[in-house]
């Protein structure tokens, strides 16, 4: 073994200088037949161990192996030819080197002069061979050489195939495409991933599933040469994946050799609202900034960051409104500049109008009082389907300093119909925990903020009892993101407050929002027990949490915010004939 040579320190000095000398003009391009083709070499499962890092780190040391991945202007992968005798070591290794990636090419059987370095820091590096002193390339048209692995694989698994070229048969579901523009998704072995709190009570149990998540996901990568253009939607299902473990800085990533064939997608309009019923419809806008309503102030503060990006999700919110066609709109994420002329709330009017033919108009609160946040809710409605009862009311207080202030109007259906009191809310985020405190993430799987959202929880359903006795109706529909999951703790204190979640029973198994490939409710209807037995359809439209952003889509609707809009459909007028 050569590395064994190296241990007389004047023979290691005699081999490189004629080695360094023999492989110099094949770094510049030229040929260098006296090279180490003929030389001793380290097995690379030596040199990757079987532990995080490489117990030849600092070595001089050469190996020899087939091209598999090569990444432009950074270096190469090569795998040995042989069969991987054993298991708990990697059989391939990563080569740091700019004149290889310009000039290698996958098949060829190289070997390299090099010294042993693990790449990154902390636990999660990439052994790698650097500072190159000469390579020579044996042979070419080798086979690439194919493992074929399964998930779930943890960790220590996926460090003994670091670097290698793996195949997975086995069908595989698209989950996280938020950075598919670049190129980047996930792929998990267990279908769609469902965040823990989603399906089961907060607790210890949901690191375990966290973790089962974890382990049955492999993020994945498009072909360099692909136009990153393919539309891989979260949920579609592939049956096939090919290519090298390599490491993007984070983590393991398998570079795909070929781009994935999916399913065939469908992206359905929504259902038709029934006639004589009323459609309301809870939809997050994704910071809907109009700038200054003259073409002008942009980038916003939290929306656009150019006129013509508004342009485009505006015109992607029209689409979408055109395609349901709602009586009544709860909104959130709406800029907070009042209701003037030039402001989000008008404009977001005359979209409505456009989109549904309808006249459309604003609930305001007496004083016009939003909050003082840079965002807001909103509720809109047709004048030709419902008109409003008194004017909109709004809870302020210490606990609406963090989570957005909710909004509720009574409107009486038209002709004649039943009144309805509606309420929207933005609850405080999961973002920006501190670090101590109640308020801090507990790791019981509903992250920081919970208490915050539990009292907004509270204080809302007891105000919104209050409004509905003061207005003398049974029917309420409390719309909004709440940021907490279905088995989250405000979920269960509004669902202790008398209130039905309209998708538990309807849609089955659902979500509204994907995070990091995790999918799970945000948004919600819930009903008051009258009005539950009104309702005639419930759903949540998904036409946007599965999508990627910054793409062009095949319908003019999809992914017009991070959010799906959930869809009401409610019977508060007597039909004149039977259905």
């Amino acid at each position: 073994m050569l590395k064994r040579k190296f241990e007389t320190p004047l023979v290691v000095a005699f081999f490189y200088s004629l080695v360094f000398v023999a492989c110099t003009p094949k770094e510049q391009g030229q040929s260098s037949a006296t090279f180490s083709c003929i030389s001793d070499s380290t097995p690379i499962a030596e040199v990757q161990g079987n532990g995080r890092q490489s117990p030849l780190v600092g070595h001089k040391i050469v190996v020899q192996g087939i091209v598999t991945h090569v990444q432009v202007n950074r270096g190469i992968y090569i795998e040995s030819a042989g069969p991987d005798q054993d298991k708990l070591s990697s059989n391939a290794v990563y080569v740091q080197s700019q004149s290889l990636s310009a000039s290698a090419r996958p098949g060829q059987l190289i070997s390299v002069l090099g010294e042993v370095s693990e790449l990154g820091e902390g636990s999660n590096t990439l052994t790698s061979i650097t500072d190159i002193a000469g390579f020579e390339t044996c042979s070419s048209a080798q086979p690439l050489p194919r493992s074929s692995v399964s998930l779930p694989l943890d960790n220590i698994q996926r460090e003994a195939l670091e670097a290698m070229r793996i195949e997975l048969d086995d069908p595989l579901t698209v989950t996280d495409v938020y950075r598919l523009s670049n190129g980047r998704f996930t792929l998990a072995g267990n279908g769609i991933q469902f965040v823990p709190t989603e399906i089961s009570e907060p607790g210890p149990q949901t690191k375990a599933m966290s973790q089962n998540n974890r382990d049955h996901a492999l993020p994945a990568s498009l072909p360099d040469n692909s136009n990153h253009n393919a539309l891989l939607v979260s949920g579609a299902v592939i049956e096939r994946a090919l290519g090298v473990l390599v490491h993007d800085g984070r983590g393991l990533r398998i570079a795909l050799h070929e781009v994935p064939q999916t399913t065939v997608q469908d992206f359905p309009e929504p259902q038709s609202a029934t006639p004589n019923s009323l459609r309301v419809v809870g939809m997050n806008l994704h910071n809907y900034f109009n700038g200054d309503g003259n073409q002008g102030g942009f980038p916003t503060a939290r929306g656009a960051e150019t006129h013509a990006e508004f342009l485009l999700q505006r015109q992607r919110i029209g689409a979408a409104i055109k395609a349901l066609q709602p009586h009544i709109l709860a909104v959130m994420e709406l800029e907070n500049d009042g209701f003037g002329e030039t402001s989000a709330a008008q404009d977001f009017i005359s979209l409505a109008n456009d989109a549904t033919g309808f006249n459309w108009q604003a609930g305001r609160p007496q004083g016009d009082n939003t909050g003082n946040d840079e965002i807001t809710v909103g509720l809109y409605y047709s004048k030709q389907h419902v008109q409003p009862v008194g004017p909109a009311q709004t809870l302020a207080g210490e606990t609406f300093r963090r989570s957005r202030q909710p909004m509720a109007q009574l409107y009486q259906v038209l002709p004649d119909g039943e009144n309805i009191l509606v309420v929207v809310n933005h609850f405080k985020s999961k973002g920006s925990c501190p670090d101590s405190g109640t308020n801090a993430n507990q790791n019981d799987g509903q992250g920081c903020w919970n208490p915050v959202r539990v009292a907004t929880a509270e204080e809302l359903t007891a105000w919104v009892n209050g409004l509905a006795e003061n207005a003398g109706t049974a029917n309420v529909l409390i719309l909004g993101d709440m940021n907490a999951y279905r088995n989250e703790n405000p979920i269960m204190t509004i669902r202790e407050a008398g209130f039905t979640e309209l998708m538990d029973e309807r849609q089955g198994q659902t979500y509204s929002y994907i995070y990091f490939g995790q999918a799970g409710t945000l948004d919600y209807a819930f009903s008051s027990a009258a009005l539950a037995a009104k309702v005639q359809r419930a759903y949540i439209w998904h036409v946007n949490a599965g999508f990627p952003v910054n793409m062009e889509l095949p319908r003019p609707w999809l992914g017009f915010s991070d959010h799906d809009p959930v869809v009401t459909d409610l019977r508060l007028i007597q039909s004149a004939t039977s259905d």
